[in-house]
């Protein structure tokens, strides 16, 4: 499920992205202005075909969760994705990119 969000987000595939996701998939962001959440999966899919860049990391277990880390050249984090998958539908989305939270999380080695 997570590798077909992927996927269809880089390659702006709305209705694929409809398929993966939960109809009441909720997708939080942390960002340095704040925690911004987005419900549904119309709302969802248009946020990630907006925001697919951000799915160019590289896999990585988050909390026990599947996810995406992505680096700088130097190797700071910019940004992460963490999901949850039940019936086979993709239920919630954390992203962060907030430097100052993304210092406080044990995240891999960069890739």
């Amino acid at each position: 499920m997570v590798e077909a969000f992927l996927a269809a987000a880089r390659e702006g595939q709305f209705e694929r992205l409809l398929e993966v996701l939960h109809p009441d998939v909720k997708f939080t962001v942390h960002t340095q202005d704040g925690q911004f959440v987005t419900l549904g999966a119309t709302n969802v899919a248009t946020r990630a075909q907006v925001g697919g860049g951000a799915a160019r990391g590289h896999a990585a277990t988050v909390n026990g969760r599947p996810g995406v880390v992505s680096w700088d050249e130097n190797g700071t984090p910019l940004s992460l994705l963490a999901f949850t998958v039940a019936d086979g539908h993709i239920t919630e989305i954390t992203a962060v990119n907030d430097p100052a939270k993304l210092a406080l999380i044990d995240l891999p080695d960069p890739v």
